[in-house]
């Protein structure tokens, strides 16, 4: 009878070992991945900053900053795109939401670039405004710090 108590005793504290590993493993890939896409946010973010200030100014090198925009959209598009894919489950909505963000940032400095019409590019902002919302309330629910909000950049 001592054996039986003394084997599910034993057997009790080995699940709570292994459930606190798996916990902390999960924590750990949750805080790798949420930091590895806010990362690849914030290089868009700081290209947009860039180009925000050069039209701001009327610079001669505006376009050219838009231009980067688009550039850095489409580097970091490609790996949010692959970061959505190895995304843990706890950071699959924040990966969607940056990824589509980055596409909609893209889009729009494309009809910016191409001079679409205007309703093409009122459209285009538009979903970059949608797209930062949904971003900005997923990276809140991941209580990612620091994070730039949509008027903040």
């Amino acid at each position: 009878m001592r054996t039986r108590i003394a084997a599910a005793a034993l057997a009790a504290a080995a699940l709570l070992a292994l459930t606190a590993c798996s916990s902390s493993t999960n924590n750990a890939e949750r805080d790798k991945s949420a930091a590895d896409i806010a990362a690849a946010v914030r290089n868009l973010q700081t290209a947009m900053q860039d180009e925000t200030t050069a039209v701001s100014a009327k610079d001669a090198d505006a376009r050219a900053k838009v231009e980067n925009v688009q550039l850095v959209a489409q580097v970091e598009q490609d790996r949010l795109a692959t970061l959505a894919q190895r995304a843990p489950a706890a950071t699959q909505d924040f990966a969607d939401a940056a990824e589509a963000w980055s596409r909609a940032v893209e889009t729009s400095r494309t009809a910016i670039l191409e001079q679409d019409d205007e309703s093409t590019g009122a459209a285009a902002l538009m979903n970059v405004t949608l797209a930062t919302k949904t971003m900005d309330a997923e990276a809140a629910n991941l209580h990612i710090s620091p994070w730039l909000k949509l008027d903040q950049y």
